[in-house]
Parts: C-alpha cells; structure tokens; sequence
C-alpha cells in the first residue's frame, strides 16, 4: 500500500474562481454551452435574417407551366382500364383510358341486326321484282307482235278504203287501236325500266331505310372508338382524374397533359412591391437545383391571384399577390423543365431598394436596372 503525503494539490483558477477538474476537459462543456445558445437563439437569428433580406430585396415565388391540354370523355360511360401514370410521357395515338358502356354495344348489336333483316326483305324484294319482270317481258313481246299484225292490217284497210270497200270510220277505229298498242308497249317498256333498276339498286323504300341504319350505325360505331380515350398530342401527363370504376359523363375531364412548348414563368409578387416591377426590367430566377437565369418582366401587371398553396411562406401577410410574367433570356434546363416547378424570382436588391422602403427615395420612378 502507497500512501502519498504531499497531499491534495492546490486548486487552479480561471477569472478568480478555483476549477478542479483538468484544463483538458475546460473546452467541452464551453462548447455544449455554446450549442445550447445558438439553438435557442436561431430562431430569433433566422427571423432577423429574413427581416433584414426583406428589406435589402425584392423578390417573390414564382412557377414555371407548360401548355397543357385536358383529355376528356366524348361518351359517357364506366372506366375500366387507366393505362398510364402521372409523370408518363405519351405520343399520340397511344391508348390512355377504355370506358365500358353496354347500352352503345347494345345499339350496334341492334343496327346490325335491323340491317340484316332489312337485306333479306330487299332480296325478297328482288325476286318478287324478278319474276313481275319476266311476265312484263312477255307482255311486251305479246304488245310488239300486235302492233306489227295492225301495222299489216292497217295497211290492208289503206288499200281497200281506195276501191271504196272500207269505211272512213273503219279507218279510224283502226288507226286508233294500234296508237292504243303503242301507248300500252309504252307504258310496259317503262315499267321494265323501273324493275330493272330495282333489281339492281333494291326498293326504293328500303333503300332509304337502309341508308339511315347505315348512317346510325356509322355513329353507333364512332361512339363505341370513344370508348378507348386516345392521346391526341404528344406530352407528359401531369394529373389523373379518374381512376378504374369511375362514372364518366360525355365531356368529363380524364386527365391533364402538359404539351412540349415554350414554358412559361410567373411569378407572385406581393402588392406592396409592385412599384418596383416596369416592364423590360431585367431579373433572376434561381432554380431549385441553385442555378441562375436572366430574364425581363414581359409587361406590367394586370392580374392578382391567389398564391398557390406549396409556394406559400409563414411570414406573408396575405396568399393574394400579383401575377407578373417573365419573359426568360435563355432555355430552361432540362433537368429542371418541370410543369409546376417552384422558383425565385429576384426583382431587385441593393441600397436603393431600403431607401425606397424607408420612402427616402421614389420607388424605381425611372427604368434604372438594379443590381443583379
């Protein structure tokens, strides 16, 4: 057993107080007090911050768009099948939704069968008109011998009435019946005709008939194609309506396609601000991924509207704003040529914007681009 008699060693100090543990482990309890003061007061940093950015510039939210086209139901009917997601890109023609709706089947089924008992009643009609054909033939063979045996005897009468043997009333009566035949021949020979073109176009009647089933049909047919919803353009689909086993009627909206075009950028800027907002004057938009464009506001506001509700902030005093569209200087990146894509737009900053807020001096009265 050591024993140690120089005893327990004096105490050293810091700021005149005596601290008894090493000088090595002095830092880290100063470092956690030091955490501790900085989380509590970063909420209190962060507010000042944003006051004092608030007052060094202007700048809103804003959101870049696409030309977008809604695809809806020409027909009414159940969805059965949704064939693509959000976020998929379609080209035309490309099937996105089929519908189910019995009683459009149940309508062609039904044409389809009035049109074929309408053709078994033309080709009754055919064959009646066929056989009224064949006995009219012989009525007129039966007319053209007749006529030629009154030419004959009409003749014969001609050559009598001059020796005095006939009568002029003979000669009449005669001359007559034959002009009689000759109406009858005519008559039979239009009749003919007309079987004729029966046979080879059907019953006038029916025909028609048949043309209207056929036109029905026609759009009993085209309101069946409905039933599969095709992509008419080329895009993106950005929302989805409907979902299988929905109720659609005839001009419901199905989905919404976001078109490739030229995007379009509007910012949301609060009405307090606008004074600093002419038209051509130069801005940045910082993109989400930390890039910068240039751009220049297009025209002067004209419009106020509602902000959407993911771009809104805690620290704004109303979600209305106006509506300032921006005309961008370069293409968007494709990484970030998103419908719908969130972003900041920087109006202006700098000492003029304080002395402007603190109506020191007039709020941009004059086209002086500002600091960028």
């Amino acid at each position: 057993m050591n024993i140690d008699f120089r005893g327990e060693p004096a105490p050293q100090r810091s700021n005149g107080l005596p601290v008894r543990y090493a000088p090595a482990r002095r830092a880290i309890p100063r470092l956690r007090w030091a955490l501790v003061a900085l989380i509590v007061t970063s909420p209190i940093l962060y507010l000042g911050w944003v006051v004092l950015r608030g007052g060094w510039v202007v700048e809103s939210t804003g959101r870049l768009t696409y030309e977008t086209t809604r695809i809806g139901s020409v027909v009414g009917g159940v969805v059965s099948e949704v064939l693509v997601s959000e976020n998929d890109t379609v080209t035309p023609g490309r099937t996105l939704f089929r519908l189910e709706n019995p009683a459009i089947n149940a309508r062609v089924e039904h044409l389809l069968d009035e049109l074929d008992r309408l053709s078994a009643e033309q080709l009754a009609a055919r064959r009646r008109s066929e056989a009224e054909l064949a006995v009219l033939d012989e009525q007129i063979t039966a007319l053209e011998n007749l006529i030629d045996e009154q030419h004959e005897w009409l003749s014969q009468i001609e050559l009598l009435s001059r020796s005095g043997a006939v009568t002029r009333a003979e000669r009449r009566r005669a001359n007559a019946e034959l002009q009689r035949s000759r109406g009858d021949l005519i008559r039979a020979i239009g009749q003919r005709q007309a079987l004729a073109r029966s046979i080879a176009q059907g019953d006038p009647q029916l025909r028609e008939r048949e043309q209207a089933l056929r036109l029905s049909l026609d759009m009993a047919r085209a309101d069946r194609s409905y039933l599969s919803v095709k992509a008419p353009d080329s895009g993106s689909v950005i929302e989805l309506n409907v979902e299988p086993g929905d109720t659609v009627g005839p001009g419901s909206t199905l989905l919404t396609l976001a078109r490739p075009s030229r995007p379009r950028l509007t910012a949301y800027l609060p009405p307090a601000d606008g004074a600093f907002v002419q038209r051509n004057r130069p801005v940045t938009v910082h993109l989400p991924d930390g890039s910068q464009l240039t751009g220049r506001v297009s025209d002067r506001p004209t419009l106020t509207g509602r902000i959407p509700d993911p771009m809104q902030s805690i620290f704004r005093e109303s979600d209305t704003a106006l509506m300032v569209r921006i005309r961008l200087d370069r293409p968007v990146p494709a990484s970030m040529a998103v419908h719908g894509l969130p972003v900041e737009v920087e109006f202006d900053r700098g000492i003029t914007v304080m002395l402007a807020r603190m109506d020191l001096i007039p709020a941009f009265a004059s086209e002086a681009p500002g600091l960028h």
